[in-house]
């Protein structure tokens, strides 16, 4: 999880005049009449309409490993592994609770827990240092819950994945002389530091060798644990792009030790390198050139006239003023003054800009800018194009404080702009005051060895906002000994785990990917790992502050960039290595969170990932709760919770079918070392395939070191929407996605998109809300063949009285149990070769509850189900087609089909009026005469609501317009009887 993991702040048949009342309101988020769904903690009985996961321990044969085809096995065969995380407290629960968590898990479809944090000390029972004098001695009661956890997980054939560095914190008892000073668990240090790698080796032998009483092994020797994670999101290189490897006094991490240490690393990664001056000078200085001329009018705020080629661009409501000041400037005897009144929560809201800019491709250039606040305050600094489409060129955030700080962009141009680009600072994310000075843009420089510096006298470290003013020679080596530093130490904590400890499972490094050279170290490990999150909470002042916080609350199906799956997927997979992701959330209260876990689950099948991990199951001491008292637990939260069990058996059985075509990426050196020069240290430039291609394709890194780069040669994704190969999965950045197996289907969207979704053998007639819904084959069976089968639809979920502020936080107020879910109306259509269909809602346990309902076919094999959630109250719906039903594309009738036609209404759904077609011919007699007609509207509940034609007709062709504004939204039946033969189909009417 990035940064710290803070956990806790508060520590039947529906009538027709009902549907479709809840209208879409973007901006309201706390709703009312919402029903109570519970999921019972202690529940771990198999049910009829629940896929099934029988309880089997593992055995001593399924350790799992990497497998020839690049995946993992056990027992020989291929192993998926649909998963979630344990946190903290979470993963030393009570022994009396050990039975049902393991339980409950298992029937909700896990085969995988991640355990996180197991070092974390902050948390109540303070995990496996609790009540220790320093962090080299596990504490034997919490030590004894988590392996009494571990032996109940295996008892119910649940893996676990363990995590070694992810949360200590080191202490001065544990001989670490600057563990004060170590900033977030240590992480960077813990690569280079000779002590604190030697105190991970020893933690690691006491965690993985200890032998666990409950099972007589230890992790070492016990298939239990799957993997082995060395350390959780702990990046060198992310450290240096962000800036943060230089001493404490210029804002980075490093106390004066390390500071020392890391130079004097560097100076003899150098002499090995090069071993003379003159060879590392003419390394460095080929390519060396003078900067550019001043690009920027009046970036000092000097001259007159002002503002001139700068604006304060305002979007109403937000507003701010634009002055020139004199005292506390950064140089000279002016700075702008930026005084923003009214904010609206979004940054570009209020840019203070500079237009009229060119920009040449492929030219590198450097900005610098000096800047202060009043507060603790972020400024965003963008290049982008100052006409539509606005084109995005570079950009970065700063972090600003009461102290003047000088700031530096590099970027090379991916296009040339001829006075149309602006240069801006967008300041609207919050109330307050900024200063601007000594604003530069020019052609970089490409400076190789400085004055004064020689093998003997240590170059310096230059960060990657510099990149862009220095030679590619500098460049080379810089990335270079970032990486080496990681790959050295990957290799020393495998070689130990394996050949000292004895570990035989797949080993990953970490799981912050930051671009290629990320990617290529972490390719040198058993398997490759990512995280993501949509919407994940922002602190603009305090970090992981209780009260100031804000989301998005958007949805991630209407990203036209592809959310979170281009950089999950782009490339992050390496061909021949399995790959996972361990953390993924669209974290609480996001009204959309839904979606979530099921892009996830049909991405992650897509492109043939070995597990996922869903961030989290529980991170605290409440097991029972019917309470969601933090952003990521899922295991209380009804919506995602009632996905899971669905997900879990699409995934796990491979429902959902892998991409036809995989394009791999052959990568040259540069592409790797001379990545923080050509994306300029912005983090968009992190990803290495556009966003939206793997919506299509499978995308695999197979070279680091080609020598010819493919990434211009690949195919585009084309225009939205966007199918997949297999045309399986569409996404519509409209705000719709479907899923269209054979054996599951399933959609997400915001309801105005939802109607009319086609999903294979599922179409979503009309949905009142924003919602997710999943249908699952229980036997095996395609859905239109399928004798039973699983139906879950899901909104969203709040607490009882948690209070928004907008529409963007609710500070501390979550609120009460328990916990509530907003009720779907919703028209679905079934496609099942059946003569009826029932439905049944299911209870908590997921058994058969009241209200089953038996619905006939509005046409062949098609069957209009209405969902009722205000009534039935429950995401769960047994489905049982009953008899043999037509031959597909024959109109159901107990007449003659080419005799007789009735035709579906246009348009549809309607409002208020549409047409209907149909059909009059007869065969014998009645060919020569007349025939009493009957065409007739029916509501949901069988009742006569129109009678539309009542008397007799001549063979031939007929319309009738229907007209509805008396009528309410909803689903209705037409009907049409002649002689023997009979009619009927489904409509909707829309207001």
């Amino acid at each position: 999880m990035t940064s710290i993991h803070i956990r806790r702040f508060l520590v039947g048949v529906i009538s027709v005049s009902s549907i479709a009342l809840y209208s879409y309101h973007g901006a309201a988020q706390s709703f009312t009449g919402g029903y109570n769904f519970a999921l019972p903690a202690i529940d771990t009985f198999a049910v009829a309409f629940l896929p099934s996961f029988p309880q089997r321990a593992i055995s001593s044969q399924e350790f799992v490993t990497s497998g020839a085809g690049g995946h993992f096995v056990a027992r020989g065969e291929p192993i998926r592994f649909f998963g979630t995380n344990c946190v903290a407290d979470g993963a030393f629960p009570p022994p009396q609770n050990v039975w049902f968590i393991a339980g409950r898990l298992r029937k909700m479809g896990y085969n995988l827990v991640r355990m996180h944090h197991l070092d974390n000390g902050w948390t109540s029972t303070g995990s496996l240092f609790g009540n220790m004098p320093d962090t080299r001695h596990l504490n034997p009661a919490n030590l004894d819950r988590l392996e009494r956890f571990l032996a109940e997980l295996k008892t119910n054939g649940i893996y676990a994945d363990i995590n070694l560095h992810v949360g200590r914190t080191f202490t001065k008892a544990d001989g670490v002389p600057d563990a004060d000073s170590l900033k977030d668990f240590a992480k960077g240090y813990t690569f280079f530091d000779p002590l604190l790698i030697a105190l991970q080796k020893e933690y690691a032998r006491q965690l993985l060798t200890h032998v666990n009483p409950y099972t007589g092994l230890p992790l070492v020797a016990d298939p239990v644990m799957a993997m082995v994670e060395i350390t959780n999101e702990n990046s060198l290189y992310a450290l240096w792009r962000n800036d943060k490897l230089k001493p404490y006094a210029a804002g980075g991490i490093l106390p004066v030790r390390h500071q020392r240490l890391l130079d004097s690393l560097w100076g003899g990664y150098l002499v090995q390198r090069y071993g003379t001056t003159d060879a590392l000078a003419s390394a460095w200085n080929a390519g060396a050139m003078d900067a550019g001329m001043e690009l920027t009018t009046n970036g000092s705020f000097e001259s007159e006239p002002f503002p001139g080629m700068w604006t304060l661009e305002q979007h109403s409501p937000a507003a701010a003023t634009a002055t020139r000041v004199v005292g506390n400037v950064y140089d000279g005897v002016l700075a702008v003054r930026i005084n923003v009144s009214t904010s609206t929560g979004t940054d570009w809201h209020l840019q203070w800009k500079h237009t009229g800019l060119s920009i040449t491709t492929d030219t590198t250039y450097i900005i610098t800018f000096a800047a202060r606040a009043d507060s603790v305050r972020k400024v965003t600094l963008s290049i982008t194009k100052d006409v539509s489409p606005y084109t995005w060129y570079a950009g970065t955030d700063c972090q600003l404080d009461t102290t003047w700080r000088l700031f530096t962009l590099g970027f090379r141009a991916a296009a040339t702009s001829m006075h149309d680009v602006r240069l801006s600072f967008s300041v609207g994310a919050a109330k307050g005051v900024y200063w601007l000075d000594a604003v530069s843009m020019r052609r970089a420089a490409n400076t190789g060895l400085l004055t004064g510096e020689s093998l003997e006298h240590t170059p310096r470290r230059i960060s990657v906002a510099e990149c862009a003013g220095f030679t590619d020679g500098r460049v080379r080596d810089m990335t270079g000994f970032y990486m080496a530093l990681q790959s050295e130490f990957y290799a020393a904590m495998k070689s130990f785990l394996v050949d000292s400890l004895g570990v035989h499972v797949p080993i990953v490094g970490t799981n912050w990917n930051f671009g290629t050279p990320d990617l290529a170290v972490q390719s040198g490990l058993d398997y490759m790992d990512n995280h993501a999150y949509w919407d994940h909470p922002n602190f603009p002042n305090i970090p992981w502050s209780a009260t100031d916080w804000t989301i998005m609350n958007q949805p991630m199906v209407q990203n036209t960039d592809g959310g979170t799956i281009g950089p999950l997927m782009g490339g992050d997979p390496i061909l021949g290595k399995p790959y996972t992701i361990s953390e993924y959330n669209h974290p609480f209260p996001n009204r959309y969170q839904s979606e979530g876990p099921l892009l996830l689950t049909a991405y992650a099948a897509f492109h043939a990932a070995d597990g996922i991990m869903f961030f989290d199951y529980n991170g605290g001491t409440d097991w029972t709760s019917d309470f969601v008292d933090s952003y990521f637990d899922m295991h209380r939260n009804t919506v995602q919770m009632a996905l899971m069990p669905g997900l879990a058996s699409a995934f796990r059985h491979g429902l959902i079918s892998p991409a036809t075509q995989t394009l791999t990426l052959q990568l040259t050196d540069d592409d790797v070392l001379l990545a923080p020069k050509r994306d300029g240290g912005s983090w968009a430039g992190t990803n290495i395939v556009p966003g939206t291609l793997p919506l299509i394709h499978a995308v695999r890194t197979e070279s680091f070191h080609a020598p010819v780069s493919n990434l211009s040669s690949l195919p585009s994704a084309g225009a939205a929407p966007y199918v997949s190969d297999t045309k399986e999965l569409t996404w519509d950045p409209r705000g719709v996605f479907t899923v269209s197996a054979p054996g599951f289907s399933a959609a997400t969207g915001l309801s105005q998109n939802l109607a009319g979704a086609d999903a294979g053998a599922l179409t979503i007639v009309l949905s009142s809300e924003h919602a997710t819904i999943t249908w699952l084959a229980l036997d095996g069976k395609a859905l239109v063949d399928s004798r039973r089968s699983l139906l879950t639809v899901a909104t969203r979920v709040q607490n009882t009285a948690m209070l928004w502020d907008g529409t963007a936080t609710i500070h501390n107020n979550w609120g009460t149990a328990p916990t509530l879910v907003f009720p779907l109306q919703a028209a679905l259509r079934f496609r099942v070769r059946a003569d009826s269909l029932r439905l049944t809602p299911l209870t908590l346990l997921g058994g058969a509850g009241t209200g089953s309902r038996v619905v006939f076919p509005s046409g062949a094999n098609t069957f209009t189900v209405s969902i009722d959630q205000s009534a039935d109250k429950t995401p769960w719906y047994g489905v049982e087609p009953m008899g043999s039903g037509v031959a597909a594309g024959v109109e159901r009738s107990t007449g003659t089909p080419s005799t007789f036609g009735l035709e579906q209404n246009y348009p549809n759904p309607f409002n208020p009026t549409t047409t209907i077609g149909y059909t009059i011919a007869g065969t014998g007699h009645e060919a020569l005469g007349t025939s009493r007609v009957k065409l007739a509207v029916y509501d949901l509940l069988g009742r006569e609501v129109a009678l539309l034609v009542n008397e007799p007709k001549a063979p031939g062709e007929y319309s009738v317009r229907f007209d509805g504004s008396t009528f309410g939204s909803g689903v209705y039946y037409y009907r049409l009887e002649t002689g023997g033969s009979v009619a009927t189909r489904p409509m909707v009417l829309l207001k």
